[in-house]
């Protein structure tokens, strides 16, 4: 991700793509493998590096839209990567600075008001975080942020502001997560994909 994408976003712009990611840094071998770039894994990045990448040009959060394991299917191919695991990824990331890079928990409520043009019952924030119109929800800080400063803002009610830290907001488990209303898939306190 260049610094250039995200300094001609307008502040609380988006940012919506989606690309190839590794569990773990591809050795020298892997990168530069003829084959492999037309395999679209030859490229591919480490989660945790594009993590730290968009941190460095002011991205501290980013939420995982959609993502599916790349099945290779080649013994070839597969002998090459070894023990990589591939994912296909689509990423929205906001341009808000007031982002932290871990959930923390404000004590924040989410309302979705149901009138954003062709969604009027729900809201997809991300692959973990659908708001349903009419229902509050407890997000993180940096959920609430997403909705309330940014063009969705008219869009949903939120209560409370950051006054308040009661600590990190859980987000290690999708139990914890459908429980407590955490946020999206990529605030996490692990480095797991």
């Amino acid at each position: 991700m260049s610094a250039e994408i995200l300094r001609v976003l307008k502040p609380g712009g988006e940012l919506f793509f989606s690309d190839v990611f590794a569990d773990r840094r591809l050795p020298p071998a892997v990168r530069d493998d003829p084959v492999l770039p037309g395999e679209c894994l030859g490229g591919a990045l480490y989660v945790e590096d594009f993590r730290r990448l968009l941190r460095a040009v002011g991205c501290p959060d980013f939420r995982v839209m959609a993502k599916s394991r790349i099945t290779i299917g080649d013994a070839a191919v597969e002998a090459k990567v070894g023990a990589a695991t591939f994912w296909s990824m689509t990423i929205r990331a906001f341009k808000i600075a007031s982002l932290e890079d871990l959930c923390e928990d404000y004590g924040q409520v989410a309302t979705y008001r149901g009138a954003i043009p062709d969604h009027p019952r729900r809201f997809v924030l991300d692959d973990r975080r659908t708001l349903i119109a009419g229902k509050p929800l407890l997000v993180c800080g940096n959920t609430a942020t997403m909705l309330g400063e940014t063009r969705f803002a008219r869009h949903f009610k939120i209560d409370g502001d950051r006054s308040v830290h009661f600590g990190g907001f859980d987000c290690s488990s999708p139990k914890a997560a459908a429980d407590a209303g955490a946020c999206g898939g990529e605030c996490r306190r692990t480095g797991a994909v």
